[in-house]
């Protein structure tokens, strides 16, 4: 099989992707997954960071 064979079916199979993609992130059973992961990078955000160095913390608070 070369380019020509399959190449004009390459844009319908992407739009379908995106539209099952789609469809998937808006289904309500994914909602509590999803914002759990969007609240991750805040997570733990106010435990103090240990580096174990004893500087002067370059002006910042711990």
């Amino acid at each position: 099989m070369s380019y020509q064979d399959y190449g004009p079916y390459i844009p319908v199979i992407m739009l379908i992707t995106f539209v099952l993609l789609f469809v998937w992130v808006l289904l309500p059973g994914n909602k509590k997954r999803f914002d759990e992961a969007a609240q991750a990078p805040f997570a733990d955000e106010d435990a103090p960071v240990n580096t174990g160095k004893n500087d002067a913390n370059n002006g910042r608070d711990l």
